[in-house]
């Protein structure tokens, strides 16, 4: 898919537009465009060009979560961030939540998949979904064989319901197709629940997903030193565990709660992790030749770093140009 590219003169121009919080987004675009940002993108870009079908949340509780967002961009970026960068991923949070800060679980259950057998499931070439990898198997997680047969996890969840999977000799759950017979309604299988395919499905603002990038949430909460009393809450229930022990123990619910409730501190982190673990995206070039490549520092690779396929990328690019060009 051809894009357009983001001209010479703007690159130079709004690489050296830095933004240090969210009131200096708001005082650049009162400024510029006398309305705050997604009160111009919705007046100048929804539902347009690129943008079709796209209309930014613009509610009091968003704007509250907004500015709880970008308030961490020091934390996020390392410093100050550019014009681009909060452009880039300002665009990413539409194009996954309409421009919505408040952290989504990954829903689940399609035709042929329901409910959570969705995320257990290696689905290829659905009409609907597309395809999509099993969960289960996913490179750093824990089957759900070898989770059923884990020690930490039997003595957490043995009282649930669908416990007499504990020690199960079936190798079904090592695989990509749930087990026949199974209940796929996580409200009556509860043991089944926690397992890495559902305990780890797609959460936040970029669908964080996979105990190895959990397991780095688990470490920042045990070395946290701030003053947010959920991830207090958290530290102290789990001062001398590995974060592997914390990763197998911790519930759905315990993951929802830090995501929803914490001011966005892990939803942020979430984010900062997921870039540093796959080639630090969120630090896009200052030229424009790398930025409007599709390498390390441009804007196509931190869209498909972020989703696996080009053509989210390069979709994603051209949103950003657009943005870009109309401020």
């Amino acid at each position: 898919m051809a894009t357009s590219d983001i001209s010479d003169d703007l690159v130079g121009k709004y690489s050296q537009v830095t933004l240090a919080d969210a009131a200096a987004i708001d005082t650049f675009f009162m400024g510029r465009k006398t309305k705050r940002y997604i009160p111009w993108f919705n007046a100048t870009l929804a539902n347009q060009g690129s943008w079709a079908n796209v209309t930014l949340v613009d509610t009091p509780q968003n704007d509250l979560l907004f500015h709880q967002f970008w308030n961490q961009i020091d934390h996020l970026f390392g410093a100050d961030c550019t014009l681009i960068q909060f452009v880039s991923l300002m665009s990413i949070v539409s194009n996954e939540q309409r421009g919505a800060f408040f952290p989504k679980s990954e829903l689940m259950g399609s035709a042929g998949h329901p409910g959570m057998a969705y995320l257990f499931d290696k689905i290829t070439g659905s009409k609907i979904t597309g395809s999509k990898r099993s969960y289960n198997t996913l490179s750093g997680n824990k089957t759900a064989f070898d989770c059923f047969n884990d020690g930490d996890y039997v003595n957490a969840f043995g009282t649930l319901p669908l416990a007499t999977l504990a020690r199960t000799t079936d190798t079904r759950w090592q695989g990509e197709a749930w087990p026949t017979g199974t209940p796929t309604d996580s409200k009556v299988a509860g043991f089944v629940t926690q397992a890495d395919f559902m305990k780890f499905r797609g959460r936040g603002l970029i669908q964080t997903t996979g105990r190895t990038n959990y397991t780095a949430l688990v470490d920042f909460v045990q070395s946290y030193s701030g003053e947010n009393s959920t991830l207090d809450f958290y530290q102290n229930r789990w001062r001398g565990m590995s974060s592997d022990q914390v990763a197998t123990v911790t519930t759905n619910d315990d993951w929802d709660r830090l995501f929803q409730q914490t001011e966005l501190i892990i939803a942020t982190e979430a984010v900062r992790v997921h870039s540093q673990n796959s080639g630090n995206y969120l630090a896009l070039a200052t030229d424009a030749a790398t930025l409007n490549g599709t390498g390390q520092g441009s804007v196509f690779n931190m869209g498909l770093r972020i989703s696996g396929g080009p053509k989210y990328a390069a979709t994603f690019k051209q949103r950003v140009t657009d943005v870009l060009n109309a401020i």
